[in-house]
């Protein structure tokens, strides 16, 4: 086929409230962790976790991703009773320990063990904490603890997605160091730079598809036949005035560049790319991209010849104040009958690279010494 936000902001502040990061541990030896992307472990009570205080957990963290045409859960998650945790289990990329003062099982009593009974006792304004390291190198592990059950169930119902939005981040990061470990196509960043007046970080493994004025196609199709095919689209224009920033508005100028530019067949126009309002409701919310304004809109795609292909994409529309342009960013995702959650989120993170030209030229100035 030829083809960070002020969510976040407002998350580290949330945890900031009520969190406390606990030092990581570097004086000694750690092998890396392991685990598959997006992989978690829930280590608690399993009483707890079969009952008010496991639901809560677990609609944080294995919800379905909302955009997609099929359920995928925003991790796939692990239950781990405490007394089989062991040095095996314990080198696992993301951990959560829950832990209560009234539960009485020898699991609730295990657990409490990984942060102390003492520790829950002396600090009653907080119910969650994080650390790194603890078993394994590039670990982040998360405590969630209370006095009761019935306390840590609703301080985490009341602060709705702040287990998610922490190890959403998490995974960020390590998808930016993942992505870009190998080799990043550092010529394609300065031509879209130069040519386009963007910078972004394009890693090994995408190549230019089309080039045009206002418009270049990345694409990386995978290596081999039925592997998931990954592109990324970036248009821009004059801004004119904040009404360019409705649903309407947005999803109309991504139709309009994808029925000029992206054909499942180019030699049959009528198999170009449209967005699918209909079976998957559009989702739409206020973020910053690298500090500018911006809309992100996540949905489903598909050919508008009947019988054509389609899958998920993830899209920002971004305002270049300094230059008064106006940016629409898109990746989207050709992988039919195979998960997507993992592609979607490797674009979105390179997405969330981009940077203005006059943010781009400004960090690759020497700085002056003080005088």
């Amino acid at each position: 086929m030829k083809q960070l936000s002020l969510g976040l902001f407002a998350f580290l502040a949330l945890i900031g409230m009520f969190s406390c990061n606990i030092d990581s541990v570097n004086e000694r030896l750690l092998v890396n962790a392991s685990g598959r992307p997006g992989e978690l472990f829930v280590v608690m009570d399993s009483v707890q976790w079969k009952g008010e205080l496991g639901q809560v957990i677990r609609n944080e963290l294995i919800s379905h991703i909302p955009g997609l045409s099929t359920d995928e859960p925003y991790f796939t998650v692990r239950y781990i009773e405490p007394t089989k945790f062991n040095s095996v289990l314990n080198k696992a990329k993301n951990i959560v320990f829950v832990a209560t003062l009234d539960s009485k099982t020898k699991g609730g009593e295990t657990v409490r063990g990984y942060i102390t009974s003492k520790y829950i006792k002396e600090h009653p304004d907080k119910f969650i904490i994080s650390q790194s390291d603890l078993y394994a190198k590039g670990q982040s592990v998360l405590y969630l603890f209370g006095a009761t059950e019935d306390e840590l169930t609703n301080r985490i119902a009341e602060n709705e997605g702040i287990v998610r939005n922490f190890f959403e981040k998490v995974e960020m990061d390590r998808l930016t160091n993942s992505l870009y470990a190998s080799k990043e196509l550092t010529g394609i960043n300065n031509m879209l730079l130069k040519k386009h007046g963007f910078y972004m970080r394009i890693p090994n493994g995408f190549r230019i598809e089309e080039d045009k004025p206002s418009f270049v196609w990345l694409r990386s199709p995978g290596i081999t036949d039925g592997s998931v095919d990954k592109s990324i689209f970036v248009s821009y224009k004059p801004y004119t005035n904040e009404s360019e920033f409705g649903k309407k508005e947005i999803l109309a100028w991504r139709d309009e560049i994808t029925k000029e530019y992206i054909f499942e067949d180019p030699e049959n126009l009528a198999t170009y790319m449209e967005t699918d309002t209909v079976h998957v409701p559009v989702i739409y919310r206020a973020v910053k991209v690298n500090g500018n304004f911006a809309r992100e809109v996540r949905g489903i795609w598909r050919t508008h010849e009947i019988g054509g292909v389609g899958g998920p994409y993830i899209s920002y529309v971004v305002l270049d104040a300094d230059s008064e342009t106006l940016f629409y960013l898109d990746g989207f995702v050709v992988a039919p009958g195979k998960p997507k959650r993992d592609a979607l989120r490797e674009l979105e993170t390179i997405l969330n690279t981009f940077k203005t030209k006059e943010q781009a030229l400004s960090e690759k100035k020497p700085k002056q010494e003080n005088n």
